[in-house]
């Protein structure tokens, strides 16, 4: 019998894209740091859902947030999501 390695981050990464909000979440973060106030707008979707969203990939260690001032600016912290999504998008 095949042991197989499970790669939790991998597991992660592949949820993360596999679910239509959170991968217009991170296509939208792939072009730059972005307020959480203009995610919504951006992606379609309300700012509960995305609020939503944003904390289970914070969670993943796939998005990581910073404050400045009021504001909550996101932005990518997984190096291996840059890479997929370039591939996929050749």
């Amino acid at each position: 019998m095949i042991d197989y390695m499970i790669n939790e981050e991998n597991i992660q990464i592949f949820k993360a894209l596999s679910e239509e909000t959170r991968y217009k979440i991170i296509k939208v973060l792939l072009e730059g740091e972005k307020c959480a106030c203009e995610i919504p707008d951006l992606i379609g979707r309300t700012q509960s859902n995305t609020s939503m969203h944003l904390a289970k990939l914070q969670d993943w260690d796939i998005i990581k947030v910073r404050k400045d001032g009021k504001k909550r600016l996101y932005s990518i912290d997984n190096e291996k999501v840059r890479k997929l999504l370039k591939l996929l998008e050749e």
